[in-house]
């Protein structure tokens, strides 16, 4: 009988020993996942960010340029506002696009007019709605300004095939500011 227990102590001991070791085992495992992880990601989320600085310092500081005098369009009768009235800045890295939306500044005008006066109180009174002009507004104006630093291109939709995973047309103009948006 007392070797019995004797045999079921030295059983019980190896039994928790294994499980100890299973443990540590396990534990060590995650640490060193958890650590190879960390690395990998800070690895590259680092270079992600040395490339962006890189491009920023490449292209210059972001500049602003308002367009003045503000957009002012009715809506449509029946609708519980009777006008919009919006001022906007442009932001752009780029001096040429200055000088372009500069020169190109009436037929910008007349296209941001069009988009603003086809729009109705229901689209722009929740925010999803002016986001959506925001984009709107930057595809319009950065397919100006494409194709005002391309003339030999005469079709302005060909740009239209240059656009990132938002649906934004690429261009020189980063965004589209509403510094003042008023409807009444």
């Amino acid at each position: 009988m007392a070797e019995e227990e004797l045999e079921l102590d030295v059983n019980q001991s190896k039994s928790k020993m294994t499980t100890i070791l299973l443990v540590v085992l396990i534990a060590l495992v995650l640490i060193l996942g958890g650590i190879a992880a960390w690395f990998f990601l800070l690895k590259e989320d680092s270079g992600i960010s040395e490339s962006a600085k890189k491009e920023e310092k490449d292209l210059g500081p972001i500049q602003y340029i308002t367009m003045s005098p503000e957009f002012v369009v009715n809506f449509g009768a029946g609708s519980k506002v009777r006008y919009l009235q919006v001022d906007l800045q442009l932001a752009t890295r780029d001096d040429s696009a200055l000088q372009t939306i500069t020169t190109y500044r009436p037929v910008l005008r007349n296209d941001i007019l069009v988009i603003l006066s086809g729009l109705s109180y229901e689209e722009l009174k929740e925010r999803s709605g002016k986001e959506a002009l925001q984009k709107k507004l930057l595809n319009s104006i950065n397919t100006v300004v494409n194709s005002a630093g391309n003339p030999t291109s005469s079709d302005k939709t060909s740009n239209k095939d240059e656009t990132n995973q938002e649906g934004l047309i690429k261009g020189p103009v980063e965004n589209v500011y509403f510094t003042s948006f008023i409807m009444q």
